[in-house]
């Protein structure tokens, strides 16, 4: 039971600890390796082409503005077999600039694609929901309402959202229509948050932008969005920590009362209070050594399992455990079984050596 209940305790924690280390590690994987760029821009529909390229031209020209990649974007979905999810669509004027702003890797080994008329390339939680492979085809319907069977070239890391990435060169051969900028993806030269609220209202201020879009505001709304999971990590940290004193306590008193006679008897025959207490307490040592290292076995798997059904569709945990963690998970641990062996140590001197060995089993 001891190392049932050290195991089950060491387990909790460790899971704890491991889902707050993948919620920790979305923001910075999605929006500091991912995407790299630093604001993105919609232009009005309404645009002519002539001011469209002029708008454009006079983004680049800017002092704080470092790069300027121009795309098209809108939502749409993706179909498989009835298996449907909401997509960003997103086709860059230039094939090779994206990767200036959209890291597109694969999932497993890393190796960078590169857009081409041969099919689309879909993030892989998309690919997980959808049920689809590379090779695969699937429905990819516009906001217009018009469908179209695509092949899956590539499925790329991601974890916000939903994207389907396709050439121009493909989009226009497959739906038909003219290519037009109506997103322009920017990083700047290493502004401040107060310099890039500036740089924002005077775009926003255009005639020729619909809205300008801060990724660190995106990654403050979604940062309050994950702290608030952090709460349940607390509780259940805390509650797994109780569990550890409650077994251990528990088991300690029926471990002295059961043994009452013995421990007495080895206390007349002039064993010291601190002889006694190592005679008890040795065995609870070693189980509980035994238990967090099962648990931290079993934490490992547990961590993978919650975080398995607890992702929504449009986020996608990294299943990581830091190993500052598994120190977490058994300091923890020992923490409460040193407060249960002070305890047991004050409830062995209190051992009534005479009635103990009156008593009648």
């Amino acid at each position: 039971m001891t190392i049932i209940g050290i195991m089950g305790c060491t387990s909790l924690i460790l899971a704890g600890f491991g889902i707050k280390d993948s919620i920790s590690a979305i923001l910075p994987n999605q929006y500091e390796d991912i995407f790299n760029y630093d604001m993105l821009v919609s232009l009005k529909t309404s645009l002519t082409a002539e001011q469209r390229n002029n708008y454009i031209e006079e983004v680049k020209q800017k002092e704080d503005i470092q790069e300027v990649v121009e795309t098209y974007m809108e939502s749409g979905t993706a179909e498989k077999d009835n298996n449907s999810e909401t997509v960003q669509i997103v086709i860059p004027n230039d094939n090779q600039e994206i990767d200036k702003m959209i890291k597109l890797r694969d999932v497993k080994t890393e190796e960078p694609f590169t857009l081409s008329e041969d099919g689309i390339i879909i993030t892989d939680k998309l690919a997980e929901l959808v049920d689809a492979k590379v090779g695969d085809t699937i429905t990819v319907t516009t906001s217009d309402d018009v469908e179209k069977e695509m092949k899956v070239v590539g499925i790329t890391e991601n974890y916000v959202s939903h994207y389907v990435y396709m050439s121009k060169e493909l989009y226009q051969q497959v739906f038909g229509e003219e290519y037009s900028t109506n997103v322009l993806l920017i990083q700047d030269n290493n502004l401040s948050e107060e310099q890039q609220e500036t740089v924002m209202q005077e775009m926003v201020a255009k005639n020729e932008v619909s809205t300008v879009t801060l990724t660190t505001n995106t990654m403050k709304t979604l940062d309050d969005t994950m702290n608030s999971l952090n709460y349940v990590v607390v509780v259940l940290i805390v509650s797994a920590g109780l569990l550890a004193f409650v077994v251990l306590y528990n088991l300690s008193n029926i471990n002295i009362s059961e043994r009452i006679r013995e421990l007495a008897t080895i206390k007349v025959l002039g064993f010291y209070d601190r002889e006694v207490y190592d005679y008890v307490t040795r065995e609870t040592i070693i189980l509980t050594i035994i238990g967090i290292i099962l648990g931290l076995v079993t934490g490992y798997f547990l961590n993978f399992y919650i975080l398995g059904t607890c992702e929504i569709n449009i986020l996608r945990f990294e299943k990581v455990i830091h190993p500052i963690s598994y120190v977490y998970a058994v300091a923890i641990t020992l923490v409460f079984s040193i407060i249960v062996n002070i305890v047991t140590y004050f409830a062995l001197k209190k051992i009534d050596m005479i009635g103990s060995l009156k008593s009648v089993e």
